[in-house]
């Protein structure tokens, strides 16, 4: 992630922390702190880093697992850290998925369906890391996160507010409501109508399962063979294990941590 930091105009510099957080230097001097968050997010803790680094004027930006977001479409009560997220980034969360070429980082919306609590998790198109500004902002709900909070974030437009995309999801929402589904997906500058291929967020593909990021994760299409997860692993294994890694240690034990557990997760979907 830090390689895709540095690449931003504003930022100079990265490092790992060695709590595994980034800190990415930037040419005015700010400090921007970039956490990668892979279990439910507390509230508490949220609310304990944003009240430190406020303070000191470092701007905070959390990025979640893929994995712990409700899957595009999903009808859903977001969990309070989700919620707490959604407010401070602007009504949206980033989200995070390792790929075989490092890291993509994707943006969820939950739009609020006016029937008590139950929101719809709304994907937009993949973050082109570009940007990466630092503000302050003033959360008034949820009251858990209340406060005026320094944060950074990449800069995104609220793609659940472009027509083309409304058109889009409304165009499905009808169509599956009447038990026959017609599929979408995001062309250059609308949705188009692509018969029996599924819906299709922005960047052409489909929303992935838990399943299709284990197998993405070792370099695989889903479906690939024992023998092929096996030895994609044990290769990937041998490039990232923390005692053979060319890596920083916290970062090769994260990575490898995150190979291993897709790997058990194939193998246990498959009975294997």
């Amino acid at each position: 992630m830090c390689g895709k930091l540095t690449g931003v105009e504003s930022v100079r510099g990265c490092q790992v922390a060695k709590d595994g957080h980034l800190i990415a230097h930037t040419w005015t001097g700010t400090l921007i702190y970039v956490y990668l968050l892979d279990e439910t997010v507390r509230v508490r803790n949220l609310k304990r880093i944003l009240s430190e680094g406020t303070r000191v004027g470092v701007g905070s930006l959390f990025i979640v697992d893929a994995a712990l977001v409700p899957s595009d479409g999903a009808l859903t009560t977001p969990d309070e850290g989700l919620l707490a997220l959604h407010a401070l980034y602007l009504d949206k969360v980033y989200t995070y998925r390792q790929t075989t070429d490092g890291y993509a980082v994707g943006q969820v919306h939950f739009k609020p369906l006016g029937r008590g609590s139950e929101q719809e998790a709304w994907y937009g198109p993949d973050v082109e890391i570009k940007h990466l500004p630092s503000f302050r902002v003033w959360v008034k709900q949820p009251q858990s996160i209340r406060g005026d909070w320094l944060v950074a974030n990449f800069g995104t437009e609220a793609f659940w507010k472009q027509p083309d995309y409304i058109t889009g999801r409304n165009a499905f929402r009808k169509q599956t409501t009447r038990g026959h589904t017609q599929f979408y997906t995001w062309s250059n500058s609308s949705w188009a109508d692509v018969p029996g291929e599924g819906f299709r967020t922005p960047v052409d593909r489909l929303p992935q399962s838990e399943l299709d990021r284990a197998y993405e994760l070792l370099g695989l299409v889903r479906g690939a063979s024992d023998d092929e997860v096996k030895a994609a692993f044990r290769k990937l294994a041998r490039e990232f294990h923390p005692d053979v890694s060319k890596l920083p240690k916290e970062e090769a034990e994260a990575r490898f941590k995150r190979l291993y557990a897709a790997y058990r997760y194939i193998k246990t979907a498959s009975g294997s």
